[in-house]
């Protein structure tokens, strides 16, 4: 009686080396623009959050803010109380694209923005920035910004606020 072996011949190795060769060759590019694009990513988070920040002060003529803390690579979307004006009394607004809290993390291990970070936030001679109910820019102690805003990401992106009109773009590096 005959009894096969089992194994694989040679012929097969080869071809299954190969295609794992293959296949390593187009993942590793991939891999390696992984950082690049979440920190793109997290640039347009950024973006987003802040213009809405702007449209939502224009749409309810209610003052609202960004407040970013590089050291702890957050920030968090206030709004005003009509009743009781101030930047000392607003409160987190709630994202309505989750219903959550507005207040991003980003640079946590596990999610989509792994590895990013706020480098750094200037806005005059603070790390927030205000809109008006004209969507105008306003520095952390009320009056109108003065110089341009910039939030600086991981990987150079930048997201800046112009002066006077509040328009808030995305400089890629």
């Amino acid at each position: 009686p005959t009894t096969s072996g089992g194994g694989f011949t040679l012929v097969e190795l080869i071809i299954v080396i190969a295609l794992v060769g293959i296949l390593a060759a187009t993942a590793v590019p991939s891999l390696s623009t992984l950082g690049s694009s979440r920190n793109a990513s997290a640039a347009r988070l950024v973006q987003r959050d802040v213009s809405f920040a702007r449209e939502t002060a224009i749409l309810t003529g209610t003052r609202t803010w960004v407040v970013f803390s590089p050291g702890t690579e957050t920030y968090s979307v206030l709004a005003e109380n009509p009743s009781n004006p101030g930047r000392a009394n607003a409160v987190v607004m709630t994202d309505p694209g989750t219903g959550k809290s507005y207040q991003i993390t980003l640079g946590t291990a596990g999610t989509e923005f792994a590895g990013t970070g706020i480098v750094s936030a200037t806005f005059d001679s603070g790390a927030e920035i205000g809109f008006d109910w004209l969507g105008r820019p306003l520095n952390s102690t009320e009056p109108p910004l003065a110089a341009l805003g910039t939030v600086t990401l991981s990987g150079g992106h930048q997201v800046t606020v112009r002066v006077g009109t509040g328009m808030v773009t995305h400089v890629a590096p």
